[in-house]
């Protein structure tokens, strides 16, 4: 008997199908969980790049003038011992923070790629021998970030 009768041909065709589906959901798989790793990564990163930007703020602060002593509120302005550009002004507007250094006009620190969803910024003050602080609460895209920020005295 030569050849492969339709039944057998029929079995191979289902098992070749089944190979090649089983292929390409792993390949999906694998490619959907890289994306998601890498917009994870871009996220922490942006976050931690504007709670840096935070902390140049606040460590070298001579005052805060915003949010007031005891609150907290959606905008963070301090002077900074010797810069000629005072006050430095953080703002969230739409879902890009901003940082407006004097009288010059106000500029988007995020990248684009990223969404702000909140930003709340609360002065906490002095106790005992702990200096005042600005603690920061930061949604970026979907995720949570937290620093609290010490001045020097």
């Amino acid at each position: 008997m030569k050849g492969l009768t339709l039944i057998e041909t029929i079995i191979y065709t289902a098992l070749v199908f089944i190979i090649i589906s089983g292929s390409l959901i792993t390949v999906f798989q694998v490619l959907e969980s890289n994306n998601a790793l890498y917009n994870k990564i871009i996220t922490e990163q942006e976050a931690n790049f504007l709670l840096r930007k935070f902390s140049w703020a606040v460590s070298g602060a001579s005052s805060i003038n915003l949010p007031a002593a005891g609150a907290a509120g959606s905008v963070l302005s301090v002077n900074k011992i010797n810069f000629s550009e005072n006050p430095l002004i953080f703002d969230l507007n739409a879902s890009d923070i901003r940082l407006k250094r004097g009288s010059n006009e106000p500029v988007i620190l995020n990248n684009q790629n990223v969404k702000i969803k909140s930003l709340i910024f609360q002065r906490l003050a002095a106790v005992g021998n702990t200096p005042e602080a600005i603690k920061i609460n930061l949604t970026v895209d979907t995720q949570p970030f937290s620093a609290t920020i010490y001045l020097r005295k």
